[in-house]
């Protein structure tokens, strides 16, 4: 009789933390700091979602929250092969690039940061030795995907520690991602179920790395 009551508690508790999961594991992604009295920040953009992230980086820069937007430069597999081939294709950097200038952002405004990223990691790696000689750079705005914006601001904090930098997450509006519902969705879904593997592996295994 213990035993069956044991597992009746269990199966409770395993019900109870799918439907939690369902209903709050969208949002536990995302993070949206208060920016309402930020102004003359640094936008960094992150790669990986072209369209909507440049996007949201176009309407903080005109509203006069920052001044100058970095991105680092991603790696492309392959590229030097295309090179030796006479081939040239565009990566995520240029194509934002194209996308903030388009918008109306100056281009003297727009730094490019060398770095062949891979990862977030790497990016933020590349921004916290950009910045190492930047002293007037005192805040950043974040901006990437709602999905994605818990875990950049957690490698940021972490990459950035030692510079005198407040890191503010400012995830674009234009992203189709739905915190509420995304199992209703195939591609929320797998958005969700990789976040949170990318999470559990920045915990274990990135965060020491940093």
């Amino acid at each position: 009789m213990k035993k069956k009551k044991r597992f009746m508690a269990i199966g409770i508790i395993l019900v109870i933390a799918v439907f939690m999961f369902l209903r709050f594991g969208g949002d536990w992604l995302v993070e949206e700091d208060d920016i309402e009295e930020i102004e003359d920040a640094v936008i960094v953009l992150l790669m990986g979602s072209v369209g909507d992230r440049a996007l949201g980086a176009v309407d903080l820069y005109k509203e006069g929250k920052a001044e100058s937007i970095l991105m680092v430069r991603s790696h492309l597999p392959g590229y030097e092969e295309l090179q030796e081939r006479g081939i040239t294709i565009s990566g995520d950097v240029d194509n934002s690039r194209i996308v903030l200038v388009e918008s109306g952002v100056a281009a003297k405004d727009i730094t490019i940061i060398s770095g062949d990223a891979q990862s977030t990691q790497d990016e933020a790696v590349a921004i916290e030795q950009y910045l190492k000689n930047k002293q007037d750079v005192d805040k950043i705005l974040l901006v990437t995907s709602r999905f994605h914006s818990k875990r950049s601001e957690l490698i940021f904090e972490k990459a950035l520690a030692d510079l005198d930098v407040d890191i503010y997450s400012a995830p674009t509006p234009y992203d189709p991602y739905q915190a509420r519902g995304w199992y209703k969705d195939r591609e929320d879904i797998q958005r969700v179920i990789t976040e949170y593997i990318k999470l559990a592996n920045y915990f274990v295994l990135e965060q020491w790395e940093l």
